[in-house]
């Protein structure tokens, strides 16, 4: 049977445009002679600097460590020399970042755990090491992972989803870690439940368009009684996080609420991956899957990416571009971000590159709304995406406030639908942006 959430909760259907990439094997990326680590490459505060120029780096060496509670460890991914400390353009804007020159040698720090021990590690071992080795949200969250493996006291999660849905057009990076690496996802799923002994279901939600991830998935679970492999309608946006707990479990997070007021964990495939790599190795986050495709790619791949390694090096692999590209985009049409310099780096939450032709890039001339309300028929968290863009455009920061803009999930269906035209999400984003602002004081 497939699941899927609630017409009522909205959803679209774009044109899903994987088969370029869907079965093409992962392969190593070229790693380029220079590196650049933004230290804001997760939600929370920046990581701080702990080398300077002129220091001699290791592969899988801390390079800045956690600015807070919610942020982030950041290691070098090559060996090699700091040449700068400064800021560098990324996708959020002008980020101070360590520029790294290689050496190509390639010799590695001490791993930052012992390896071969996650089978008998504490919880607080298990968390501790999650923490230590970066990992934060790998589907384009990029929330730090240990912080999620915290609820507050008193909150017990009973439900342990897996997300493996992958709603973007064009990405299949998750898709192929399910297929190659499903037992590595299994290991770690086996790890991260240790924290929750009260889960009595492990769900792993995979699009109906993936069906040799769902084969590899329900092979490696096929002993386990209480993991569910649920094939999900091809639907986007199917992956969001709230979206799918009301679809696996019924149950509705409410509004600014967390998965963990529900009794629900939920983690992205490469994610987990990365915490079993980490228990278990002893491996920090230095390294993450990224699909490569749209229609200007001269041959689309699945490239196992150092962090750090700027985009035109990964458009070098792919044998550049076929044609002159409209835009491109990190992530995927729906979510991704534009890019002017394809010197900006891959980093941690970098599922994919997405290259559009001009005429795929034109988003039209913006009209009148003519008010239809598709736009409300597809937001998947039922706000009224018009009325906030409205707000916004007044300078109603509390009205939009008042219809929900912080509950906005940024999925861009709005926008996508919009026979206007009209850039809602845009609007909305910064409706909420200064809204906070304002929240800051």
């Amino acid at each position: 049977m497939q699941f899927s959430f609630m017409k009522k909760q909205g959803g679209s259907h774009p044109e899903e445009k994987k088969d370029r990439t869907r079965k093409i094997p992962i392969v190593d990326a070229t790693i380029p002679k220079v590196l650049i680590f933004p230290v804001s490459m997760h939600i929370g505060a920046p990581a701080k600097p702990i080398v300077e120029v002129g220091d001699k780096v290791k592969v899988g060496q801390m390079i800045a460590e956690a600015g807070g509670f919610i942020s982030a460890n950041i290691y070098s991914s090559v060996s090699g020399e700091v040449i700068a400390v400064e800021k560098r353009p990324s996708t959020g804007g002008e980020i101070d970042s360590i520029i790294i020159k290689n050496d190509y040698e390639y010799i590695k720090d001490e791993p930052i755990v012992e390896p071969g021990k996650s089978a008998h590690m504490t919880d607080d071992e298990i968390i501790e090491t999650v923490r230590k080795a970066g990992i934060v949200g790998m589907g384009g969250a990029t929330f730090p992972t240990a912080v999620k493996l915290s609820p507050p006291p008193g909150m017990t999660i009973d439900s342990f989803i897996i997300n493996g849905a992958e709603c973007e057009p064009y990405s299949t990076s998750d898709n192929r870690v399910m297929v190659e690496y499903a037992e590595e996802i299994v290991s770690g799923i086996n790890l991260i439940r240790k924290l929750f002994p009260k889960i009595k279901k492990v769900y792993i939600g995979i699009e109906d368009n993936k069906p040799n991830a769902l084969k590899s998935m329900r092979e490696a679970t096929a002993s386990y009684r209480d993991v569910i492999v649920q094939p999900l309608k091809t639907m986007y946006p199917q992956g969001s996080e709230k979206g799918l707990i009301k679809t696996m479990t019924g149950r509705e997070v409410p509004p600014g609420g967390l998965p963990a007021e529900v009794r629900c964990v939920v983690m992205n495939t490469s994610t987990i991956r990365a915490c079993y790599r980490a228990c278990e190795f002893g491996e920090p986050l230095t390294d993450r899957i990224v699909s490569v495709s749209g229609t200007p790619i001269k041959e689309a791949k699945n490239l196992r990416v150092k962090i750090g390694t700027p985009i035109d090096s990964l458009i070098e692999d792919c044998g550049g571009f076929s044609e002159v590209p409209g835009k491109v985009l990190s992530g995927g049409p729906m979510m991704g971000k534009p890019i002017s310099d394809l010197g900006i780096s891959i980093i941690k939450g970098t599922t994919a590159i997405t290259v559009l032709t001009p005429a795929e890039a034109d988003e039209g001339e913006e009209k009148d709304c003519i008010m239809c309300s598709e736009c409300l028929n597809v937001c998947p968290v039922s706000l009224q995406p018009i009325l906030i863009s409205d707000a916004f455009d007044r300078g109603n920061l509390q009205k939009a406030k008042e219809l929900g803009a912080m509950d906005c999930i940024e999925c861009g269906n709005c926008s996508f639908i919009c026979p206007s035209k009209i850039p809602l999400l845009d609007n909305i984003l910064a409706a909420k942006a200064a809204i906070k602002e304002q929240e800051a004081g």
